[in-house]
């Protein structure tokens, strides 16, 4: 009875929805991952014709969701399981995939941070004006046209 269970388990697989819910992903991801090639062809339940997902892809997509939601393209998710398959041999490139993805987000920070400044400014401009502080306005758009220059 053990053993029945534990095969159970190894061999159950999930539906589209159950996948969807699992990953946070929308089922819709999940069918154009499965087109370009992110996932191999998911079998389909010989009654009903669905999707069903077996152990191994639900950790394939649930790497993957990890990548997508740090920003990963869509190439450089496939260079990454592809990379994956020859394991540590590709420990090098992984790292330079990571690093540069690292250093994506890096950049993406820096340029909110310009924004975030650039809003503050405007509120505090504004907040300036209902004050009737127009000395105080005209300084903070001073700034704020320099702040600007670096938004471009």
């Amino acid at each position: 009875m053990i053993s029945d269970i534990s095969i159970a388990q190894t061999e159950a697989t999930l539906t589209i929805k159950q996948m969807a819910g699992l990953c946070g992903m929308s089922e819709y991801t999940l069918r154009y991952y499965e087109k370009v090639g992110l996932i191999e062809p998911i079998p389909r339940d010989r009654s009903s014709g669905h999707r069903r997902y077996r152990a191994e892809t639900v950790r394939i997509v649930e790497r993957l969701s990890c990548l997508r939601a740090s920003g990963f393209s869509l190439d450089d998710m496939r260079l990454y399981l592809q990379q994956r398959k020859r394991g540590d041999a590709a420990a090098a490139e992984q790292k330079a995939l990571f690093l540069a993805q690292a250093e994506q987000v890096a950049e993406q920070i820096r340029k909110l941070q310009i924004r975030q400044r650039y809003l503050n400014g405007k509120v505090a401009y504004w907040d300036a004006q209902m004050k009737g502080d127009l000395e105080q306005a005209a300084r903070i758009a001073e700034e704020n046209r320099e702040i600007a220059k670096a938004l471009k």
